[in-house]
């Protein structure tokens, strides 16, 4: 089993992929902000080398999750969301650290998926954030050509983490976004488990999305989403469409 390091711990996408590879035997180390309610915990700013750095020690994997999940100005997005992965990339390759799994979003193709199936080459962000999203993967893949990392970054899509979000998904018909916490944590214990090699990108999503997001890369990684809205998630919704 592999000691992994998961950043952005205590986020929505961070609760689930902690206890997806701790079911899994996996030993977690949590690096947040703010400390976490079990297990091996470090608190830090992504943004600060030094921190990063000193958590990468002594761990075989990581997943970075810690972001400014949303669109918001840019100098407040460059810190956690730019620097945030550079450090992340720099400390893997410091300490020998081979997979590095990274999170991105659907909001990279920003409306392509309105207009026809996309596919992991398609780039058109609308935001900021999204943009800074881009970098990411960007970062990623010259980590693994340069530096020989094994990146996986993962383009992953409605993960809907309250009640109102719940809503929101319900009220617009968004099935074809939805993906389940429960999923996510799956695809990232996965990400961490599977044999791979090189810079891997794909979309993340659930079961009804095959519609408007190329899955085939997903598939072929091993991974297909299971949960169905609103199937997958830790409090009760409704689906009336």
């Amino acid at each position: 089993m592999a000691h992994v390091l998961v950043t952005g711990s205590a986020g929505a996408i961070g609760r689930p992929t902690c206890a997806e590879l701790r079911a899994g035997g996996h030993r977690v180390r949590a690096f947040d902000l703010r400390a976490t309610a079990e297990g091996e915990c470090v608190v830090g700013d992504i943004a600060d080398r030094s921190a990063v750095t000193n958590a990468m020690n002594g761990v075989d994997a990581v997943v970075h999750l810690a972001a400014i999940p949303n669109d918001a100005p840019f100098d407040e997005l460059v810190g956690p969301n730019v620097l945030g992965v550079h450090h992340v990339l720099e400390a893997a390759r410091e300490a020998g650290v081979r997979r590095v799994v990274l999170a991105s979003t659907i909001q990279t193709v920003g409306q392509l998926s309105r207009e026809r199936l996309v596919t992991v080459d398609d780039r058109a962000p609308a935001n900021q954030y999204a943009l800074t999203k881009i970098w990411a993967e960007e970062m990623g893949a010259l980590a693994s050509r340069v530096h020989g990392l094994e990146v996986v970054a993962a383009r992953i899509s409605w993960m809907v983490r309250t009640p109102t979000e719940a809503q929101r998904i319900d009220e617009f018909r968004a099935y074809d976004l939805y993906l389940s916490p429960r999923d996510a944590g799956r695809f990232f214990r996965h990400a961490v488990e599977t044999e791979t090699s090189g810079f891997s990108l794909m979309f993340v999503a659930g079961p009804e999305c095959a519609g408007r997001f190329d899955l085939e890369p997903t598939r072929r990684f091993g991974f297909e989403a299971r949960d169905r809205f609103p199937e997958g998630l830790p409090f009760e919704a409704e689906r009336t469409g």
